[in-house]
């Protein structure tokens, strides 16, 4: 009879301790979303606003010719051309990396690979890493 009480309180204590813990992980995958679920967060939002300040307008103005728009396309409405674009993106990033105290060959690795997928950008998607395609 000991055995029962003992193993019936062990598992009361472990389904107690999992109706505790539920409610936080929820709440922590829910902040990873945004309204729509998409996992838009503090990455997305510092280069969302990265990439509006170098073309001059405010996040929002950004956001709304997103919808329309690839940013190649906001950017040479705004007179940018591509490669002005690529080397306004680098060296905001080259900035943003410094500050984070990359070394100067962890920069160099890094800003290599972003050269390489801008030269096989197609200049269809939007910025957040999704291609529209066909429009």
């Amino acid at each position: 009879m000991k055995k029962i009480l003992i193993l019936s309180a062990g598992v009361v204590s472990l389904a107690a301790a999992g109706l505790m813990i539920a409610p936080n992980f929820v709440q922590a995958q829910a902040s990873n979303a945004n309204v729509n679920g998409a996992g838009r967060g503090y990455g997305y939002q510092q280069s969302l606003a990265t990439k509006a300040k170098a073309l001059g307008m405010t996040e929002d103005q950004l956001k709304t010719q997103l919808q329309s728009k690839t940013l190649l396309e906001i950017a040479k409405d705004k007179g940018i051309s591509e490669s002005q674009w690529h080397e306004k993106m680098q060296t905001a990033a080259k900035a943003r990396w410094e500050a984070n105290g990359l070394t100067q060959a962890e920069i160099d690795v890094r800003l290599k690979t972003m050269k390489e997928r801008q030269a096989n950008c197609d200049g269809t998607g939007n910025g957040g890493g999704m291609h529209r395609g066909n429009r």
